[in-house]
């Protein structure tokens, strides 16, 4: 996955939905076909720009709170980032 197809991809999610991003294992892995290597890769750098735009963001089995109720990151599911 190129550079500019993780911005595109990262775009698409935020246009879904701007507050709430949920990536998951079926998406990178099997989707997009991303090694492991490739796919820590790509959570690193998401994280980083996620961080930078002032999102929260949470990995497998990390507990985060969305409308005061509290949830569990899922083991189908890389990487939330909430606004």
């Amino acid at each position: 996955m190129t550079m500019q197809e993780v911005s595109d991809y990262l775009n698409s999610k935020i246009a879904e939905n701007e507050n709430f991003i949920k990536i998951t294992f079926y998406e990178l892995r099997v989707k997009y076909n991303l090694s492991d290597e490739e796919t820590q890769f790509f959570l690193e750098i998401t994280k980083n720009k996620f961080e930078n735009m002032g999102y929260k963001v949470y990995f497998t089995n990390d507990e985060y709170e969305l409308n005061n109720i509290k949830y569990t990151v899922q083991q189908n599911e890389l990487m939330i980032a909430i606004k």
